[in-house]
């Protein structure tokens, strides 16, 4: 397999990723735990940030480097609306909250809402990604 074949199929999974990610937020919503979907919203959304930034070359190993890219490469640049950058805040938040805070907790209706974000947010960064 050549360079850019792993490239792709990186990609590829990080884009499918990022789809079983939004699945299990949704299913962690109906199962009344809206923290864990807060979670997999997050995920879903880094793996496709991951997954752009890989496609220009570029590989990030942490969450705050991918963060930093985001408002870097995407925002500042213009190739993104400003309140995506914000909203991915929140998501980061809300999974550093979810993984290291004791007792953290979300009501459902946030929940929701993180969740719907998280997905519109998907489906702008889906743009940035060539067709897989």
């Amino acid at each position: 397999m050549s360079p850019e074949e792993a490239r792709a199929s990186v990609i590829a999974w990080s884009v499918e990723r990022a789809r079983v990610r939004l699945a299990a937020a949704e299913r962690e919503l109906e199962a009344g735990v809206p923290q864990l979907a807060a979670d997999h919203a997050y995920y879903a959304c880094f793996h496709l940030l991951s997954a752009i930034f890989l496609h220009e070359g570029l590989t990030l190993k942490r969450h705050s480097a991918v963060r930093s890219a985001l408002h870097e490469r995407l925002i500042q640049t213009g190739r993104l609306d400003r309140p995506w950058g914000g909203i991915f805040d929140r998501l980061a938040e809300l999974r550093t909250k979810s993984v290291y805070a004791a007792l953290f907790t979300l009501d459902p209706a946030a929940g929701r809402a993180v969740v719907d974000d998280a997905a519109r947010l998907a489906t702008e960064l889906r743009r940035l990604l060539p067709p897989t």
